[in-house]
């Protein structure tokens, strides 16, 4: 049976690992079953089978950083699922944008109520999160340099510059490149806001 005092020692522990409100939760529960398991069947006290669970999990709790573009440390097991929750946003955004130019090539009036729509969705999702203190000022600010906005800068750098490179005439294919390079972005940015909205960890 785990006291209130060695409770406190797992939180304390498991708190210096920066974890997700719902990652830490779940970890402290195995983190208290184990260390239960271990002494009600190996007869040895708390701070032996304390050290024991935290050795079991020193690969996943390893602190590294979140991303090649974050400075940010997090457990390698956070970093997993953040990164797999990445790949979503980029797959989601590439279908979507993706889709709405094939949408755009048959009717390019469209682009323009996409775009307003998108940015009136994209204000509505910050509004809420400034009004239900989601996100604070330096979270917003923060979100320029997210690590998936800094690829997409990046990615729009490249795209550009080769455009220049190889065709005479920008303002066509610029055009187009642009319109699907902005859809792309702009849903990309409304996951992340919307991921913020639900308290889900995305690195802002």
């Amino acid at each position: 049976m785990i006291t209130t005092l060695q409770e406190k020692e797992i939180v304390h522990y498991l708190l210096s690992k920066n974890l997700s409100r719902d990652l830490f939760f779940e970890i402290k529960d195995h983190f208290s079953e184990q260390i239960s398991g271990l002494i009600d069947d190996g007869q040895v006290g708390f701070q032996e089978a304390f050290l024991k669970t935290k050795l079991s999990w020193n690969q996943e709790l390893e602190m590294v950083r979140a991303d090649l573009l974050s400075f940010r440390k997090i457990t390698r097991l956070e970093k997993e699922i953040l990164q797999k929750r990445f790949r979503n946003i980029t797959w989601y955004a590439l279908v979507f944008s993706l889709i709405f130019s094939s949408v755009i090539f048959i009717r390019p009036d469209m682009f323009m109520y996409f775009q307003v729509s998108l940015l009136v969705i994209m204000t509505g999702l910050l509004g809420y999160n400034f009004i239900f203190r989601k996100m604070r000022l330096f979270d917003y600010m923060q979100l320029s340099f997210h690590p998936l906005i800094l690829k997409n800068t990046a990615a729009g750098i490249i795209i550009f510059s080769s455009l220049y490179l190889f065709y005479n005439d920008l303002t066509l294919v610029g055009s187009e490149v642009m319109k699907i390079f902005f859809l792309y972005a702009i849903a990309v940015k409304i996951q992340l806001l919307y991921f913020k909205a639900r308290k889900t960890n995305v690195l802002i």
